[in-house]
């Protein structure tokens, strides 16, 4: 029997080392995550917790980050992590960029993760960042609410399949920063307020991705489509 014992002794005193050797590795682990590297890239709480500062009611998903835009709100369009040389360790800094519909212009700020305050920040105008996924549904909302350009893209659709256009969700739809350099002898004297204004140039598919022959410009900062592109 005594062999017994001592079989149980030593299992015991290996799950012990074990369970040590464990909460040393997860120790090390929370102690890393609590003490990030200055230019490691920011945490989902981190992109949060930037947006919460300007947006109270946004909500973070990825660095691309969304919240509700009307035409005089701004709208969070990407938070990333500050490159920062030679930062002392826990220094914490993101670039926030935020479009204010109310100006038309791009806000750049530096906020201090540790402190929550904003070190730096400054205003552009002509600067045109990727739309959100926000930005994107708003774009769709604002073309399919028209009537006049649901008709058009009605008729499209029904064109290219044959079939009418019974739902939205039929469409595949794509969206882009719509700028009136990218087309400077197509744009009408609505478009070329884009680039200044905050546009969006929508591409439109059936569901066999058959392409629509027109493509609506949509501007963001007045809510309404300035054009329709051929091509």
């Amino acid at each position: 029997m005594s062999w017994i014992i001592k079989l149980r002794q030593n299992a015991i005193s290996f799950l012990t080392t074990a369970t040590l050797l464990i909460t040393s590795i997860m120790s090390v682990f929370v102690v890393s995550s609590c003490y990030a590297h200055p230019n490691d890239p920011l945490s989902l709480d981190e992109i949060n917790k930037v947006v919460s500062l300007t947006q109270p009611k946004a909500v973070a998903r990825s660095t691309n980050v969304s919240n509700t835009t009307e035409n005089n709100a701004k709208e969070v369009l990407l938070v990333e992590r500050h490159q920062q040389k030679n930062a002392p360790t826990g220094q914490r800094f993101a670039d926030v960029f935020t479009y204010d519909y109310a100006t038309n212009e791009l806000i750049e700020s530096v906020v201090d993760l540790n402190t929550s305050a904003v070190i730096s920040s400054q205003r552009k105008k002509g600067v045109q960042l990727p739309l959100t996924e926000n930005e994107l549904e708003r774009a769709k909302r604002i073309v399919f609410e028209d009537e006049d350009e649901r008709q058009i893209l009605e008729n499209e659709y029904h064109r290219i399949t044959s079939r009418p256009l019974t739902d939205t969700s039929e469409l595949n739809i794509k969206a882009f920063t719509f700028t009136a350099d990218s087309l400077p002898n197509r744009v009408n004297e609505a478009s070329k307020l884009c680039g200044f204004h905050r546009c969006a140039q929508l591409m439109l598919y059936t569901g066999e991705n058959i392409v629509f022959e027109i493509t609506p410009i949509v501007n963001l900062s007045k809510g309404v489509v300035t054009q329709r592109i051929g091509f």
